[in-house]
C-alpha cells in the first residue's frame, strides 16, 4: 500500500501549510519525520470542528505538527507537547518562538510514559505521534487523560500498509507491527470509545470517547 497523497493532486499550495514552509524544508532537508500532506489535512479539520481548548501532543519532533495544532486550534487553546529527544525539543523550541506560539505551547521533555503518569489534565484532543510500537502501551495512559467526547488521533498505524499484510514481516519491525494491531483492536473495540481507521497518510486512527450519559 502506497501513501496517500490525494490533495497535493488537486491543491495549488507546494506546501502543507505555506506559513510553516521553512520548518516543512527544513525537516525534509534533515530528515526528520513530519505528518503527511493527507493527514495534516484531516488533522487540521478535526480540529476546526471540535475547537478543543486543551490539546495533548505525544512525539513533537522538530514541532512542525505542533505549529499545526496550534495554527488550527482556537485561540485560547493550551498545547502540551511531549518529546523524548532534548536536541530535537530544542529545535521544537525555536520554532514556536519563531511563529510566536511559545506561550500557547507547553512543552515537555521526556519520556513520554513518565510524562503522561503525572499530568493532571482532561484533554478533548489527544495527538499520538510517538514511536509506533508504543501505541498499545501508551493507551491506558492516554485514556485517564481523554476527556468525555474528546478526540483521540493515532498518526502512521497502517506502517506502509504492513499492519494489513498477512504475511510474516521480517523481525525487525514484527512487533511494531503486532503492537499497531493490538492498537487498533483496542480501540475498535472500546466500550467508551466510538472509533474509525482511514488511510489518509500512512493511517490515521480516530476516536472519540463517549460523553458519561451516552
Amino acid at each position: 500500500m502506497k501513501l496517500t497523497d490525494i490533495n497535493s493532486k488537486f491543491s495549488e499550495s507546494k506546501y502543507i501549510e505555506p506559513k510553516f514552509k521553512k520548518v516543512e524544508n527544513e525537516c525534509r532537508k534533515n530528515h526528520i519525520p513530519i505528518i503527511d500532506r493527507d493527514a495534516a489535512a484531516l488533522l487540521k479539520l478535526q480540529l476546526k470542528l471540535k475547537q478543543p481548548q486543551r490539546i495533548l501532543e505525544i512525539g513533537t519532533a522538530h514541532g512542525f505538527s505542533t505549529l499545526l495544532l496550534a495554527e488550527a486550534s482556537p485561540e485560547t487553546a493550551k498545547i502540551t507537547a511531549v518529546e523524548l529527544d532534548s536536541q530535537r525539543a530544542l529545535k521544537a523550541r525555536e520554532n514556536f518562538a519563531k511563529y510566536n506560539y511559545q506561550k500557547k505551547i507547553d512543552l515537555k521533555l521526556g519520556d513520554a510514559f513518565d510524562v503522561l503518569m503525572y499530568l493532571k489534565n482532561d484533554y478533548d484532543f489527544i495527538f499520538l505521534d510517538a514511536a509506533k510500537g508504543q501505541y498499545f502501551y501508551l493507551f491506558e495512559y492516554i485514556m485517564e487523560l481523554l476527556a468525555p467526547g474528546g478526540i483521540l488521533i493515532a498518526d502512521n498505524v497502517l506502517y506502509k500498509g504492513k499492519v494489513l499484510e498477512k504475511k510474516e514481516q521480517r523481525p525487525k519491525i514484527r512487533t511494531m507491527v503486532k503492537n499497531l494491531k493490538k492498537y487498533l483492536k483496542i480501540i475498535m473495540n472500546h466500550p467508551e470509545l466510538d472509533s474509525t481507521i482511514v488511510t489518509a497518510g500512512d493511517g490515521m486512527a480516530i476516536s472519540r470517547r463517549k460523553d458519561i450519559n451516552e
